[in-house]
């Protein structure tokens, strides 16, 4: 046989089996599993999950629900992120499978998914339990990547404990795997339009009072400025009180775990022009700085409304007549003082809310603080513990 058909032969073979190769691959599509839930009956259990547990090799993570609250077990039972949680949930439901990977269990170290006890494991392990089914949905999570075309998405490999198929999985998946990271880190939420004046207390008895007279006063001032000095930074005045009202924790401890007599922090006493005082106690320990948190409500911190002041929408509220003159001239439709207190700010827009709403969140509060001691940011205490004369400069 010629060369020249030798070759034409040779050429025909290779079409062919390209041909053919395109041919018996199947699109994403008609892939074994492709587009179907990786759990098909668990957004029908999803509500009745009272318990998740996420492993790896170095750590456990208990997410337990009690009632209507989720709490983190290897954090003495504090609270837990519930949007977190949520997140979890849903992001298992609803995982759903692109194709199947490898039966190999001596491949599974490619795609992240060996076993959490064997060495070098970098797989998580997430269980969920519900009161009936220790095991309502395990899977074994590996390695992941942005999903293509959808970087909000992500391709993640996964297998089921006991099943050797490993699979290529697209979802929304965030997961932590530190029990700190699943804590509610919130421990302060308030407006700094609501705050009148704070008081801070050093442990040698100087006093640092940062105060306005309006809710809808720009700044903070000091209550006293020494003659021949004058305020060094406005922003840093400001932000002992900005400080203070969004406040977040970096851990938590049981209170009796930490030792509050030592006399090594600040005591902090805000308090709004609606009635609501904060106490904060600062501690040193172990080089970290703890806090213990209290409020009451003080109807005398109540303040009368003499100026029209600025809703949270930036809208104007109108004021009603003051306290002292429904007093004196008493309610033509025979209303408490307190009663018209209320109506002064409408529902909706004030900045200020009303003494019933006050108790509510001081309740709510204490309740949720009582017993913790809470590690904070050392830079945000620095923030609201200065003493005065850091806040103050000479004038030339």
């Amino acid at each position: 046989m010629k060369a020249k058909t030798l070759g034409i032969l040779a050429a025909i073979t290779i079409v062919g089996i390209v041909v053919a190769v395109f041919v018996n691959q199947e699109p994403a599509s008609q892939l074994p599993g492709s587009g179907e839930l990786l759990f098909p009956s668990l957004l029908s259990v999803v509500n009745n999950v009272g318990e998740v547990v996420v492993e790896t090799k170095d750590q456990t993570v208990t997410l337990v629900r009690e009632e209507k609250t989720w709490r983190v077990k290897e954090k003495a039972g504090y609270r837990a992120d519930v949007e977190k949680v949520k997140q979890t949930l849903i992001g298992l439901a609803e995982l759903r499978i692109l194709e199947p990977k490898t039966k190999n269990p001596e491949l599974y170290d490619r795609l992240g998914l060996q076993d959490k006890e064997q060495e070098d494991s970098l797989s998580t392990t997430v269980t969920l339990k519900t009161a009936n089914n220790p095991e309502a949905a395990v899977v074994i999570l590996g390695n992941q990547r942005p999903a293509k075309g959808n970087p909000r998405m992500s391709e993640i490999y996964v297998r089921k404990p006991e099943d050797p198929q490993t699979w290529l999985t697209i979802g929304n998946l965030p997961l932590e795997k530190v029990s700190g990271e699943w804590l509610d880190t919130e421990i302060t939420a308030l407006t700094t339009k609501r705050v009148h004046r704070v008081t801070v207390t050093h442990p040698d008895g100087e006093t640092l009072l940062v105060l306005k007279e309006k809710p809808d006063d720009l700044d903070f001032q000091l209550d006293s400025v020494p003659a021949g000095s004058k305020v060094a930074s406005q922003f840093n005045v400001n932000n002992v009180v900005g400080t203070l009202v969004q406040l977040p924790l970096e851990d938590v401890k049981k209170e009796e775990e930490v030792n509050f007599q030592n006399h090594t922090g600040v005591a902090v006493v805000l308090e709004t022009f609606d009635g609501l005082r904060l106490h904060v106690q600062t501690t040193k320990q172990e080089d970290k700085i703890f806090g213990k948190f209290s409020a009451e409500f003080d109807q005398k911190l109540v303040q009368p409304v003499e100026d029209t002041p600025l809703s949270e929408k930036g809208e104007t509220v109108q004021a009603q007549d003051s306290a002292q003159d429904e007093m004196v001239l008493g309610s033509p439709e025979g209303k408490q003082p307190d009663e018209e207190q209320g109506k002064r700010y409408s529902e909706e827009e004030s900045i200020l809310k009303k003494p019933e709403e006050v108790q509510g969140e001081v309740e709510a509060f204490n309740q949720r603080v009582q017993g913790w001691a809470y590690q904070l940011p050392t830079f945000r205490v620095e923030n609201f513990s200065k003493a005065k004369k850091d806040l103050l400069a000479t004038i030339p």
